[in-house]
């Protein structure tokens, strides 16, 4: 009795708790929002932002929380509970009875086992599994491929609301990737019934606390409240989304004119703008992107230049971070002296990265580099004519160290080459990148700083033969018209026994039980390639021959490039790679406090360097609350809308 009359004492004092429904009519907030290609919310573009928590929900999501990484906590939201087994492989959810779609239509378990075998399909074949937890499902990659039937995918409903999920590999923190976009439940019915526009305004059946209204690519989207949504929810009835376009985004003269109720602040002369407008400064706000970090990488070539470590931190203590911050990006950043923010339960336990380019000379020097000398021509790889942050860094060493290293424009997909796949052409050098996150997991706590693990640290001779192996032998392989006949496998059955005879004795001496367990063994091996092989043989047509031995073979390119690489690993990377292996296999508040072990021997390996972190600046009207911005990839955004409230 006493709990009914709390729900009706909300629902009269209009807080909209509970499916009350809205209670404060006409509450309008207008946002500035990335324009979209669609609302479909399992792609990685800006719109799984806005599916969280907002138009869909999913098992769990996000709630404020100015104490937690990213300024959020994970809460259920669809899931009442769960449980994990002992091996952290196999979890079981209990979902909520009172949850439904916009339609009424209760949602179940089953919503969720169809959803993801939707997204892992292998004719959904641009919806990405790394972006999300799909991925970690078992059999996701190799249903995505067409190797393994959708029917053993990794999840399944028990009964109405019970779903069970197994993992390829175990995952104490899975309920934290499943709050990304990729990972919500979209309607069945709707989908079947208009498979290419069931996302769009009149045939959405959605879940979450709002639906659109009206949506068109280019103008302005609206939102409105989800008359038969359960749970907690603001008293904003309408959102309108003004879309922005890069270059051209709505800013401050929008937020002035009244036309936005919130608009980001997006260059040095806007914030100037705003510190020296009171009535704009007054209701600025801003907030730190720990989430993520910007500095810069070691380029990734295969020929010498920067092997020694010595050299590589005399770089990294030679940038003067504070004055970059102050002077070139005007106070609109902070310092980064580690991976992790000094605030955060993370950055507390990290040693900053010292600026002492006194220390760096001598560093040079002990390195056999006296001022540079001997070093090869040094490059810094930059996209567009300028690069303002880069070009300080250049300054920098040439004033610290007396290392004079070129800058060099590249067009920008050879400069995202060589950030992300490597070269064996470019000169040795450094690029801008990023470390950030796409959600919370015990491995993202190593931000991009985990990389070294599979692209550094290798002699130059070593990084030549992988990089043949895992660009031109997979090129090779992929255009290939082998496989019409039985003959083309006696080269793959030498192959994969040949890798047998080698392997497992390199494997067997592994003393990581974590990696043991995920290292390949004979059987499965064996295995693997009869299932191909099987394949193959009921195959109709060449094309469909072609491709199965094409699998097979990159399948084992994929090992031999795997041991090669295992094999060719230094003593203190095989340890991160053990700690690593560790860290994944832990729960959330035990990674928290390990983590910062591991990424201090990643951060003092000075291949990636943190250089600053980001602050989001933004106007926002002094009658709304309850705005929270997105820190993760593709932010910052807003995001969440939820918990949006416009006082009278």
């Amino acid at each position: 009795m006493k709990k009914l009359l709390f729900v009706l004492f909300a629902c009269l004092a209009g807080l909209s708790l509970f499916s009350c429904g809205p209670k404060h009519t006409g509450k309008t907030v207008q946002l500035p929002f990335l324009d979209m290609p669609s609302i479909h919310p399992a792609y990685w573009q800006s719109q799984h932002i806005l599916a969280q928590g907002t138009i869909f929900e999913g098992l769990y999501g996000y709630e404020p929380d100015p104490q937690g990484l990213g300024s959020v906590k994970v809460v259920p939201v669809i899931a009442e509970s769960s449980r994990v087994s002992s091996d952290g492989k196999v979890w079981t959810f209990k979902l909520r009875k009172d949850k439904k779609w916009s339609n009424g239509e209760p949602i179940t378990a089953r919503d969720f086992e169809w959803s993801y075998k939707f997204y892992c399909s292998e004719q959904q074949k641009d919806i990405p599994l790394w972006a999300n937890a799909l991925g970690s499902i078992s059999n996701s990659w190799a249903i995505k491929s067409g190797v393994v039937p959708l029917d053993q995918l990794g999840v399944k409903a028990l009964d109405d609301y019970t779903l069970q999920i197994r993992l390829q590999n175990p995952d104490f923190t899975l309920p934290l990737g499943l709050c990304a976009g990729g990972t919500v439940p979209i309607n069945r019915n709707a989908v079947e019934k208009d498979p290419q526009n069931w996302w769009r305004p009149g045939n959405l059946v959605c879940n979450g606390p709002y639906t659109v209204k009206e949506w068109t690519q280019g103008k302005d989207a609206i939102l409105v409240k989800n008359t038969n949504y359960v749970g907690e929810c603001g008293n904003v009835d309408t959102i309108v989304l003004k879309f922005m376009v890069p270059g051209l985004e709505m800013g401050i003269q929008s937020y002035q004119s009244k036309e936005l109720d919130c608009a980001w602040i997006n260059n040095l002369g806007q914030y100037q703008y705003v510190m020296n407008k009171p009535e704009l400064k007054g209701v600025m706000k801003e907030t730190v992107m720990d989430i993520g970090f910007t500095g810069y990488q070691n380029a990734r070539g295969v020929k010498e230049g920067l092997d020694n470590r010595l050299v590589r931190e005399a770089f990294a203590i030679s940038v003067n971070r504070q004055i970059l911050v102050d002077k070139i990006l005007g106070g609109r950043a902070v310092a980064a002296y580690a991976a992790w923010d000094p605030s955060s339960t993370v950055g507390k336990r990290l040693k900053p990265i010292e600026f002492n380019p006194e220390r760096g000379k001598k560093l040079l020097a002990e390195a056999g580099f006296p001022g540079g000398k001997g070093l090869p021509q040094l490059k810094f790889y930059i996209t567009g004519p300028s690069n303002p942050v880069a070009e300080f860094v250049v300054n920098d060493w040439k004033k610290n160290l007396g290392v004079n290293v070129q800058l060099e424009n590249l067009e920008s997909g050879i400069f995202n080459m060589i950030i992300w796949e490597g070269s064996d052409t470019i000169d040795v050098g450094f690029v801008i990148s990023g470390g950030g996150m796409n959600y919370l997991s015990s491995s993202y706590l190593a931000k991009v700083m985990e990389h070294i693990l599979y692209f550094y640290d290798f002699p130059s001779e070593v990084r030549k033969v992988r990089f043949d192996m895992d660009k031109k032998q997979r090129n090779a392989i992929r255009v290939t018209e082998k496989g019409k006949v039985p003959a083309d496998w006696d080269e793959l059955l030498k192959k994969k026994n040949d890798f047998i005879v080698r392997a497992i004795p390199v494997y067997a001496k592994e003393t990581s039980e974590i990696l043991k367990r995920d290292m390949p063994t004979a059987a499965k091996v064996n295995e693997e390639y009869r299932s191909m092989f099987s394949n193959w043989n009921l195959a109709k047509s060449d094309k469909d021959r072609i491709t199965y031995w094409r699998i097979e073979a990159e399948a084992l390119l994929d090992k031999e490039f795997q041991l090669y690489t295992y094999e060719n690993m230094t003593e203190p990377v095989k340890r991160m790679n053990r700690m690593f292996s560790e860290l994944k296999n832990m729960s959330w508040e035990r990674a928290q406090a390990f983590a910062p072990k591991i990424i201090q021997l990643f951060q003092e390996e000075y291949y990636i360097v943190p250089l600053y972190f980001d602050k989001a600046q933004y106007l926002q009207n002094p009658k709304l609350s309850g705005v929270m911005v997105y820190k993760f990839a593709w932010g910052p955004q807003f995001f969440n809308f939820k918990y949006l409230n416009l006082a009278d």
